[in-house]
């Protein structure tokens, strides 16, 4: 059951965070007219298969993960005027078993466990395919949907008593809507970031793919309040897929990282042969099966503005999985990306929870701002989770992630959700 409580003021963000007007000039993270994804320099790696670790000590507890969960079947109605009395008896099963799978949760240890959050009034817990996840600030965040629906809340830690465990709570915010371009179809990745202006700004682009090669972006400002950005400021842009193959998609998950005159846009790109070459795979498969390496594909790749020219750089390449979530991981002195969390999601397999450790080095076509990938290190978070709540692994693929807010110091202290 859902517990709930007495509505908190809404969260406000700190002070340093006060939005600033857009001036005359543009800001450097302006994406208008501009190509994420292009001029690819350097060697593309060979790709890393799994490497399996008896837990992952880099990865931050409490980090918030979203789900695709929620039922996207036909309704009842639709059904039934259909006359098939088996899919009807079918999709009742599969609508309600999607619609109590988790769409939020947290990561609660080292071994990728991940402990989904129920409790709450937040629209983001009845969310159906949600995409991706960014932190606001604090314990405020957005889970965006497919179908473009924001969902803006905030996470609290409800302490234990004397009759009962403590947990995490979900407050709503509020509701709303990313615009796309006509006919674009869904939205597959969105990044909030604070702008070199210290705007608050969404950014937000579909899968591509689909012999296109590549897909559209967006970026406005976004009003937390209300779910909204602002349309009269919409920039529009355009992303290329960094492999030339029109099967894969153009992103599945996306990080804006602003680091002085840098602006480095993150994102990965997967290849999903069950959908678009027709491959099967079977539950006793796993990721490291031949099966799954001729089915799952993946690219992490940065294209990163203010050293010059914009340039592109694939970091690393992986088989056997989609990487539909990631989260960079910054040195908080210099404030570079040091590794990077990866989040797959690899459907009837589930899904592994990884550490892709990098290096800084001399690249051609980047001088001394190029980045060696070590192999990275994976636990499975699909299989863990489904040992401590009983759902099904294959309900467990990640597709957002957004880092730990002040709520995960009791987590950390040993706290039970």
């Amino acid at each position: 059951k859902q517990r709930r409580h007495a509505k908190p003021s809404a969260p406000q963000p700190p002070k340093h965070h006060t939005p600033v007007p857009m001036g005359v000039c543009a800001s450097k993270t302006s994406t208008a007219d501009t190509l994420i994804g292009g001029r690819v320099v350097g060697t593309t790696p060979p790709p890393f298969g799994v490497t399996w670790a008896d837990r992952l000590i880099d990865a931050p507890i409490g980090t918030v993960v979203c789900f695709d969960n929620g039922s996207k079947k036909k309704s009842m109605m639709s059904l039934a005027l259909e006359g098939d009395a088996k899919k009807l008896r079918e999709n009742v099963g599969a609508k309600l078993l999607d619609n109590i799978l988790p769409r939020i949760g947290i990561i609660w240890n080292e071994l990728g466990v991940v402990k989904p959050i129920v409790h709450g009034n937040a629209s983001v817990l009845d969310a159906i395919d949600l995409e991706c996840i960014s932190q606001v600030f604090g314990n405020t965040y957005v889970a965006t949907s497919s179908n473009g629906n924001t969902h803006v809340f905030s996470l609290s830690y409800n302490f234990p008593t004397c009759v009962d465990y403590g947990f995490l709570y979900a407050e709503h915010i509020a509701q709303g809507h990313l615009p796309s371009p006509p006919g674009a179809g869904e939205i597959e990745a969105t990044a909030v970031f604070r702008n070199d202006k210290s705007e608050l700004m969404m950014l937000w682009t579909g899968r591509g793919g689909d012999s296109l090669k590549e897909s559209w972006t967006r970026q406005a400002p976004f009003d937390y309040m209300t779910g909204s950005v602002d349309e009269s400021k919409i920039e529009i842009g355009r992303m290329v897929g960094v492999t030339g193959n029109p099967k894969w998609r153009t992103a599945s998950s996306m990080q804006v990282h602003v680091n002085g005159p840098i602006v480095e846009f993150w994102f990965t790109s997967v290849y999903d042969g069950t959908e678009v070459d027709g491959k099967v795979l079977t539950s006793e498969m796993d990721q490291t099966s031949p099966e799954a390496k001729a089915a799952f594909k993946s690219v992490l790749a940065k294209t990163t503005f203010g050293l010059g020219p914009s340039y592109t750089d694939i970091i690393a390449q992986y088989e056997g999985f989609k990487i539909e979530a990631i989260l960079l991981l910054k040195d908080p002195g210099d404030n570079k990306v040091k590794a990077v969390l990866l989040g797959t999601d690899d459907e009837i397999m589930g899904s592994l929870l990884g550490v892709q450790p990098l290096q800084e080095a001399k690249v051609a076509g980047m001088g001394n701002f190029g980045l060696d990938a070590g192999t990275p290190k994976f636990v499975n978070l699909a299989e863990n989770s489904m040992y401590e709540t009983f759902i099904p692994k294959s309900k467990f693929g990640t597709s957002g992630f957004a880092p730990a807010g002040s709520f995960a110091t009791a987590i950390i202290n040993g706290a039970r959700v």
